[in-house]
């Protein structure tokens, strides 16, 4: 028996996982976008209690002839830097005076360079459009002073003023529901890699065997075999596998570790299912004698149970009992089709549907 570190992981398995999984991904991605959206409608809310009033004003840059490589050097950053300076918003805070902030003008400035560096957008936030108004003012002297001082600069003038206006809110943002949609996103594909990477929960009957060692009889459905050609095939592979176990008419006991509930399914399923009669098997009881006791472990499908079983398994083997061997139960069908390849259904069962 393989150590589980020596197991490796089971590609096809975190295959069928995944493909099995996508409409939970997809309405982990929808959820993720609406509570992105939601939160930027919140956040909105909360900002839209202040009025903003917005100014922006543009100015055409005329860099100095033999000047041209300052060009590389002015850019967003370079020109949100320099309006901090002293040269121009020291200037602008001599000409508006003492009732206004340093910090407070600054934090409202903002320079972008859209396109072309020879054109320079300033945009001013205030609460009020005569404050707006008056940093845009201060600004203007500011900057074209600073144009005429500047050796790199011809000059800097003002080509288009907009109106000062509110601040109109956006309350839906592509960003903000693309960044929910993939934070959710993230979320769901690693949770179904590393319950798949951990190795708690049993998806095939190979993993059990490399796991604990010991052959594994069959599977059962949760879905009805009737009409299903890959059920039936599986159902009958179980139902000839579990007749070896009563060959010399022993007492086959079953063994969960979900105190009977996955016992009780199996035996459920395999009488509607199968034609093994069931009066061999037996639900353990803990309290029994185990001395010589035959045990088949009883393992759900996509549950976390490999430190559950084998706890339960361990102690009836402490006990003077052996485990023959286990059932892989409540099985997906789909997920199973995918791993084993088998896409298509037969023409009856496509017929009647």
């Amino acid at each position: 028996m393989e150590s589980f570190s020596q197991q490796g992981i089971d590609s096809r398995a975190m295959f069928a996982a995944f493909m099995r999984n996508i409409p939970m991904l997809l309405v982990l991605a929808a959820a993720g976008a609406i509570l992105g959206s939601g939160l930027n409608v919140f956040l909105v809310l909360l900002q839209s209690r202040d009025t903003v009033f917005v100014s922006e004003t543009e100015y055409y840059i005329e860099f100095a002839p033999g000047r041209y490589e300052a060009r590389d050097h002015y850019n967003d950053f370079t020109w949100n830097d320099v309006l901090a300076t002293d040269l121009i918003l020291g200037r602008a805070m001599e000409l508006l005076g003492d009732q206004y902030e340093r910090t407070q003008v600054k934090d409202s400035i903002t320079a972008d360079i859209l396109s072309d560096v020879r054109y320079l957008t300033i945009t001013v936030r205030s609460k009020t459009f005569e404050e707006a108004e008056a940093i845009k003012n201060a600004l203007q002297t500011a900057l074209e002073e600073f144009g005429a001082k500047k050796k790199e600069f011809e000059s800097i003038e003002k080509i288009e003023d907009l109106e000062i206006v509110q601040e109109k809110r956006q309350y839906f943002a592509w960003r903000a529901a693309v960044l929910g949609a993939a934070i959710l996103l993230c979320i769901g594909i690693f949770e179904i890699a590393f319950r798949i990477c951990a190795g708690s929960a049993f998806y095939t009957k190979q993993e059990i065997v490399k796991t604990f060692g010991i052959p594994v009889y069959g599977m059962t459905f949760k879905e009805n075999a009737n009409r299903d050609s890959f059920l039936q095939k599986q159902y009958k592979m179980l139902e000839q596998n579990l007749k070896l176990l009563n060959q010399n008419g022993t007492k086959i006991y079953l063994l969960d570790a979900s105190e009977g509930v996955y016992v009780e399914a199996f035996l459920k399923n395999i009488t509607s299912q199968t034609k093994i009669k069931t009066s061999f098997f037996k639900k353990y009881d803990r309290g029994q004698e185990l001395s010589g006791a035959t045990f088949l472990a009883v393992i759900p499908f996509g549950k976390t149970y490999r430190e559950k079983i084998t706890d339960e398994m361990e102690y009836v083997k402490l006990h003077g009992a052996s485990v023959r061997g286990a059932v892989l139960v409540e099985a997906d069908n789909i997920w199973q089709r995918i791993y084993y390849a088998c896409y298509t259904w037969n023409k009856k069962e496509v017929n009647e549907s």
